[in-house]
């Protein structure tokens, strides 16, 4: 039970009563959880804030916008709504407004979509986003490998449903247990108990959700690394539903990136087949089939970026302007994401030919130039 007052004492021994109160509005609480998401953490661990009022698509367009959008250092996209407890919507209301996000959002997003959104987050502040993320993994994962590691958990439904609020009501904590339970989806109400005394504010948290049994059922239907699969298990999981003919691009893509010398394989995490080429002082990884919006290629520009060739933001822009003119108009202008494009274009002849080419150009663009650090011989 959440205590009417709680008592701080400073250097001088001085004690200070800090009576329970309530924030002064819901962006007092959004930007405060912006700033400072480690106050809604929990065994996951620290957060990357992607953006502040991330909009959210259904079928005929934009239509809605979630409060916050982070993500957790193993990938897991956490999306977080907010309400003051005087909000009469924050029962039942805002469990339906989450789901309907939630679907909608694993639904309709493009692969690349959160990265680009934590691009632009990251430009607005005239900050570097690769510069923070690599901030943020530190030693527990590879930048490169991080992007497609959130896409293919969102797309698999791993993902966090967070509530919170100054007063979580004891309808909505039921709420969230029993859906922690039954969903995949981790599923968390955070409530931040509020208080004020002497020009100071003082919270304190408490996780509602993380019930045993949840734990112990989430355990038993999946594990962190899910079991290796064949390039063929995969196209038939994932292709086979949407039709055949993403199927035969599917197949026509792994021969052009074999043609082209490198290797298609399937992800540790199973969003995507890679397009993987081992070059003399690096591993490329420039292109990815995903399953997302009925099977779609991205150029992984965002991987390219971080590889001394393609530093340089107009070679960028030679190599989108040259696949444009293979495959036609991309689901993106900006060069450090995911642009992407029908990867049913794959089936035309001319088109596959092309991007043979172009890949192999592409690859044999990194032997030209030194690595980063690395002075090119006299």
């Amino acid at each position: 039970m959440t205590r009417s007052t709680i008592y701080t004492v400073d250097a001088d021994n001085r004690l200070t009563a800090m009576r329970a109160a309530a924030p002064e509005s819901e962006d007092t609480m959004q930007c405060l959880i912006a700033d400072y998401p480690e106050i809604i953490a929990d065994t996951d661990g620290a957060l990357l804030l992607i953006r502040r009022e991330q909009p959210i698509a259904d079928a005929e367009g934009s239509r809605w916008s979630l409060d916050h959008l982070f993500v957790t250092r193993t990938g897991v996209p956490v999306l977080v709504e907010m309400k003051r407890a005087s909000d009469t919507r924050l029962r039942r209301e805002v469990v339906g407004q989450m789901l309907d996000y939630a679907a909608n959002a694993t639904a309709h997003w493009q692969a690349g979509t959160i990265a680009a959104s934590f691009a632009a987050t990251a430009g607005s502040e005239g900050r570097d986003p690769d510069q923070i993320l690599a901030e943020f993994l530190g030693d527990t994962a590879e930048p490169d490998a991080f992007w497609p590691q959130v896409d293919a958990n969102f797309a698999a439904g791993r993902i966090k449903l967070v509530f919170v609020a100054d007063v979580i009501p004891r309808e909505l904590a039921r709420i969230v247990e029993f859906l922690n339970e039954q969903m995949k989806a981790d599923v968390r109400a955070v409530e931040l108990s509020w208080f004020e005394g002497k020009g100071i504010r003082a919270f304190t948290p408490r996780v509602i959700g993380e019930t045993e049994r949840a734990q112990a059922a989430k355990a038993r239907g999946r594990s962190a690394v899910p079991e290796p699969i064949t390039r063929d298990e995969w196209i038939a999981k994932h292709l086979a539903p949407i039709g055949p003919a993403i199927v035969a691009a599917a197949y026509r893509y792994c021969e052009v990136v074999e043609d082209a010398g490198g290797v298609a394989a399937v992800t540790q995490a199973q969003g995507s087949l890679i397009a993987v080429f081992e070059r003399s002082a690096t591993t490329l990884f420039p292109m990815s089939f995903v399953f997302f919006g009925k099977g779609m290629v991205t150029f992984n520009l965002t991987y390219l970026k971080s590889r001394a060739a393609f530093a340089d933001e107009e070679v960028r822009k030679k190599l989108y302007d040259r696949l444009v003119g293979i495959v036609g108009l991309l689901s993106t202008n900006k060069l450090g994401g995911y642009p992407g494009f029908p990867a049913a274009r794959l089936n035309e002849p001319d088109v596959a030919h092309a991007l043979v080419t172009f890949l192999r150009d592409l690859a044999d663009q990194v032997d030209r130039v030194p690595p980063r650090g690395v002075a090119s011989a006299a």
